[in-house]
């Protein structure tokens, strides 16, 4: 027996603010092209994106949420706040919401970055950019998707997107050049 296992997207963005006009087309294309969605299960673009994502009917793709131990003040993890209520699958790990530094990455976000294949990344703070870096790090395809001035303090290196073709354009390069390399291997 094959396990058909479906490509997972990690988004990554804003735990305040949802970033609709962008949340929601990601979540609707991943869901329509059968890709499954990992986010850090929190609220702001977390929430908008996995709320898109799960109102696709017919979609193959889960939503899965990885959430820390503690909330971003240091507490016990709220669990009105977290997993937010679109997560299908909740993977808890003992780790803390947001890494210390990059040199210590060990939180969620390593957890975020390393389960997907490739990465979207909307506008957030410092849990987004250290996601950045992270995916730099471990040569992760990364679109970053927004308007250009909200990744003014972002590394230069990834891909910008500011229109949801765009975002299509790099999901079907990047899965074209990992076919054709398991083509060649």
């Amino acid at each position: 027996m094959t396990v058909n296992r479906l490509p997972i997207i990690g988004v990554m963005g804003s735990h305040e603010k949802e970033w609709i006009e962008y949340a929601d087309p990601v979540g609707d294309l991943l869901a329509r092209r059968n890709y499954s969605l990992l986010t850090g299960a929190g609220a702001g673009v977390m929430t908008a994106v996995a709320r898109s994502f799960t109102m696709v009917e017919g979609r193959q793709g889960v939503a899965i949420g990885i959430l820390p131990a503690v909330d971003y003040k240091g507490q016990k993890l709220d669990t009105e706040e977290y997993p937010n209520s679109y997560i299908e699958i909740p993977m808890i790990t003992p780790l803390s919401t947001k890494a210390q530094s990059d040199q210590m990455p060990f939180s969620r976000n390593l957890v975020n970055v390393m389960t997907s294949k490739a990465l979207i990344v909307l506008p957030g703070s410092h849990g987004t950019k250290n996601e950045v870096s992270l995916g730099l790090h471990y040569d992760k395809p990364m679109v970053l998707f927004g308007p250009g001035d909200a990744f003014d303090q972002f590394p230069e290196a990834p891909l910008r997107a500011n229109d949801i073709s765009q975002v299509a354009q790099f999901l079907d390069d990047v899965f074209e050049h990992n076919a054709t390399q398991e083509q060649e291997d």
